[in-house]
């Protein structure tokens, strides 16, 4: 069951490619959030808001998206094995989400390209936490690559990653365990015991795939500014989110990260490649084709070794 083939995984990117997310399609990601809130207040209600309730809430969430991944697919395989065939690619596919980043990226770039600022934070503020209503030019661009570098581990890297190693189910579970950190791995007075187990465990299913997607940036420039990226990524609070946005801040000689604002509440953050210039709008399509690179260089990399597993697995 958790065996993929390497044409399941070129049919999922290829459907990620071509049809993105559909709104009015089953997803994952929506079923995951349609579970979480119900499971939230039954946890709450007999748990209370601890860390340990807070892992409790994290089994029942993913472990109810497991147990009907495995329902199904036993379901369509007793019909005919080829449709839970199908299955996998269809969990596989929508755990990407390559088209929709690119889609969102373009959606700021172009008004921003216009001179629209208005219209540019409008969509920005669709991407990002931080506060966007008095970003300028610069500032909206800076925003914008910052969020596509975490993104291209979250949103493909890293669920293709745990494809490869886990199948189906591996990539299912690492897209909910990413949801639910979106939703309740926040440090505020709510979240911050309850959701401390979820934004822990996103983070160990991260680790590895944010440094093979650094890995991936540099191997096209000969790992010439690999050490100056491992020691500016650990100084981001996350432990993860730093390796992408520093590898993009030094493949385009880009200035990234510094202060941003939350809720009109000021939060310094690191700064990677100090010496770089300022982000222009310009440097939108230039992140753009960082990401297909880091992209194209991971899924070839990635089928590499499926391929290897098929050979050495029975």
């Amino acid at each position: 069951m958790w065996k993929l083939e390497p044409a399941q995984v070129l049919l999922a990117i290829a459907l990620d490619l071509l049809l993105g997310d559909p709104r009015d399609w089953p997803h994952v990601t929506r079923l995951v959030g349609n579970l979480s809130s119900p499971c939230e207040r039954l946890v709450s209600r007999f748990a209370g808001r601890t860390i340990v309730s807070g892992a409790i809430f994290w089994f029942l969430v993913c472990g109810a998206m497991l147990a009907l991944y495995v329902a199904s697919r036993a379901m369509l395989a007793a019909i005919a094995p080829r449709l839970a065939w199908f299955f996998d690619v269809a969990v596989i596919y929508q755990t990407l989400a390559a088209a929709d980043l690119h889609r969102h990226v373009r959606a700021v770039f172009k008004p921003l390209r216009a001179g629209d600022l208005g219209a540019a934070r409008a969509r920005l503020a669709m991407i990002v936490g931080r506060d966007t209503a008095s970003l300028d030019e610069s500032e909206i661009s800076r925003a914008t690559m910052e969020s596509l570098a975490e993104s291209t581990n979250d949103g493909f890297v890293a669920p293709l990653f745990w494809g490869v190693v886990a199948g189906a189910p591996g990539a299912l579970l690492y897209r909910a365990a990413n949801t639910l950190d979106s939703m309740v791995g926040h440090r505020d007075e709510r979240y911050e015991k309850f959701g401390k187990f979820s934004a822990r465990a996103d983070d160990a299913l991260s680790w590895i795939p944010a440094r093979l997607c650094a890995a991936a940036s540099e191997a096209f420039r000969n790992f010439r500014d690999w050490r100056r990226i491992r020691r500016e990524a650990s100084a981001h609070a996350s432990p993860n989110a730093g390796w992408s946005e520093a590898a993009l801040a030094f493949a385009l000689g880009v200035r990234l990260g510094g202060d941003n604002s939350y809720d009109g509440l000021l939060v310094r953050g690191p700064i990677f490649h100090a010496g770089g210039r300022a982000a222009r709008v310009d440097d939108i399509p230039a992140s753009l084709r960082w990401f297909w690179s880091v992209i194209a260089l991971c899924s070839t990399s990635f089928l590499a070794a499926l391929i290897g597993l098929h050979r050495i697995l029975p």
